[in-house]
């Protein structure tokens, strides 16, 4: 399989549209069209990661951080950066990241962490962009509307809220004239031909609008398709960081115990004072301090997030939220099973595929 199918499915589950303005995500390293005979999965990449792909003849490796952030302005080769980078090109090694896409995809992240703490009633603590949606209408004739509608739904349009395949139909008349030159599915040149339509209309985002149009082209008998575009103010699905929701009613302490068991960590740091029961949280992957006025605007009592330094604790403490830092590492490294499993899926089975446990500069516990 190459790359570049690998990296198709992976950006259908984590677009490139969600990436924020900041950030460098995507294929870094590499050849797009290499055959792919094995992928790592890490969180980054070092020269651990690199040597077992090596080792293993994985030449692959897909990492949720970036491994170039900022613009490289020089490559000095006896450096780790160059060093490292000097032995993946020697290799072949494809290097290939998601960061936030990944944080902000359904089931990526966050909803992944949602699920872990048993949230419910779970929305999103920091929006940061919604869909943009058209509705397109498309006119056939009756005899071939279901090319149509299956064509719609192969697209992938007609999703509203947890609904899919929505259209709405309408029977009518449509009426052309073939000109010289044309090559008419019905009807003669320079004749005026009635016809049998119907009009579709569904909903479509708008980064899939041009695979809509082309698929309904595909689909459709006439060499000229008559179809409108229009604008919409409805509100798509929105996307952002974080998540907050519900749970059991249950005491900081077993809130903090659970965090550090279902991150598999060995210690946690906890900011705040004691609550007398806790029945609404907030969870973001890796570093969420930004968020924790959004917190308290939602009505959460505790905040699991990562990288937490003293000023984000006072914060906190002001706005009477407890926050529980389970590590950058931690919040993040519960989405490289996830991953490990939709590459399989992706693959079939066909390629070989590991997760890299690397723990070595991330926290050290004494």
């Amino acid at each position: 399989m190459k790359a570049s199918d690998i990296i198709k499915k992976i950006e259908q589950w984590a677009p490139q549209n969600l990436v924020d303005t900041w950030d460098n995500t995507g294929l870094q390293i590499g050849d797009p069209e290499q055959m792919i005979k094995g992928i790592i999965i890490s969180m980054d990449v070092t020269e651990e990661v690199v040597e077992e792909a090596i080792r293993e003849q994985c030449n692959m490796i897909v990492t949720h951080h970036p491994f170039i952030f900022r613009p490289i302005d020089r490559l000095i080769l006896n450096t780790y950066k160059g060093r490292l980078i000097k032995k993946i090109i020697s290799n072949d090694i494809l290097i290939y990241n998601a960061h936030t896409n990944l944080d902000l995809a359904e089931e990526g992240i966050n909803d992944q962490l949602a699920v872990l703490f048993k949230m419910k009633d779970t929305e999103i603590l920091s929006e940061l962009s919604t869909e943009e949606l058209v509705k397109v209408a498309v006119y056939v004739p009756e005899t071939h509307q279901n090319n149509i509608l299956e064509a719609l739904s192969e697209s992938g349009a007609g999703h509203i809220g947890d609904y899919s395949e929505c259209s709405f139909t309408v029977k009518g008349t449509g009426r052309f004239r073939p000109q010289a030159g044309s090559n008419p599915f019905l009807g003669s040149t320079g004749k005026l031909e009635s016809v049998a339509e119907v009009r579709i209309e569904t909903i479509v985002k708008k980064d899939l609008l041009q695979t809509t149009l082309d698929m309904i082209k595909e689909e459709h008998p006439y060499e000229e398709v008559a179809f409108d575009i229009f604008p919409m103010l409805n509100k798509g699905k929105g996307f952002g960081y974080g998540r907050v929701g519900n749970i059991d009613d249950c005491s900081l302490k077993e809130l903090a115990e659970s965090t550090k068991a279902l991150l598999n960590l060995d210690e946690i740091r906890v900011y705040g004072s004691d609550q007398d029961y806790i029945n609404r949280i907030a969870v973001c992957g890796g570093a969420g301090s930004d968020f924790i006025k959004d917190v308290a605007k939602k009505g959460a009592q505790a905040y699991i997030t990562g990288d937490i330094k003293y000023h984000d604790a006072q914060l906190a403490y002001e706005e009477g939220i407890v926050i529980i830092d389970g590590t950058h590492y931690g919040t993040e490294r519960i989405i490289l099973p996830v991953m490990e499993n939709r590459l399989n899926e992706y693959t079939h089975n066909s390629i070989k595929i590991r997760i890299h446990e690397d723990r070595s500069f991330h926290f050290v516990c004494y």
